[in-house]
């Protein structure tokens, strides 16, 4: 059965983030988040997934698809001009296309992945190429590339801590990234996201209006998230 557990409620005052578009600049929110902190993810059945048959180039296990995937034994951090960010050679990224990292698993693990992958190149790559890499064609996508720089964003990178899942199915991901900061009062903050399964990958949905999600970003808290872990290298 499809795991349909609503986001997590999002819950404070209005901050002042509500017109900051580009979802690649995760630092942009870290110091505007005005929320309290919320409650902890309930353990869910893992969906049933099928291992790809070579879904448009690429061919990744689904792996666990449970709400609180275990971490692969594979999983390692890379790190790049200050940055660090978890991956996987087993459950993504298993490709690239244009340098940015692509092809991940059919599961939370692999919508995570995708999303810390996606911040940390429209980072130090290019911005605009990641939305039109990553995104959903829509006329939401069209918006949000023409408020994205043309360039590499590289804001102060961020420290990767988890991610949380708000829903799954076999074609779409609810994930909250998790993000360690100092601006919150639980000391982290969540990045919303939703992706699709488009031609065998995960792709990021974008709204109308060309933002991601809807509402304020909630305020996570340690034990209330599913944790990386992994060597460097």
């Amino acid at each position: 059965m499809p795991m349909t557990r609503k986001p997590q409620t999002l819950r404070g005052k209005v901050a002042l983030w509500a017109s900051v578009l580009v979802v690649f600049v995760v630092a942009i929110l870290l110091v505007m988040i005005l929320v309290k902190p919320s409650g902890q993810p309930e353990p869910s059945t893992p969906v049933a997934v099928e291992t790809p048959k070579d879904e448009a180039g690429c061919n990744v296990p689904a792996g666990d698809t449970s709400s609180k995937p275990a971490m692969p034994k594979d999983l390692r951090w890379k790190a790049e001009k200050g940055w660090t960010w978890p991956v996987s050679d087993t459950y993504g990224p298993t490709k690239t296309k244009d340098g940015f990292p692509v092809c991940f698993a059919r599961s939370p693990l692999g919508a995570a992945l995708t999303a810390v992958s996606m911040n940390a190149s429209g980072n130090l790559i290019n911005a605009r190429k990641a939305g039109e890499i990553y995104g959903i064609d829509s006329p939401g996508k069209e918006i949000l590339l023409a408020k994205t720089p043309d360039k590499a964003a590289m804001t102060t990178p961020v420290a990767f801590s988890g991610f949380i899942v708000d829903s799954f199915t076999k074609d779409e991901a609810s994930i909250t990234l998790v993000v360690a900061t100092a601006a919150s009062s639980s000391g982290y903050a969540g990045l919303p996201l939703t992706f699709r399964w488009v031609d065998g990958d995960w792709k990021l949905k974008v709204l109308d209006d060309g933002s991601t999600f809807v509402g304020q970003p909630p305020t996570p808290v340690k034990g209330g998230f599913v944790e990386w872990s992994g060597t460097n290298g």
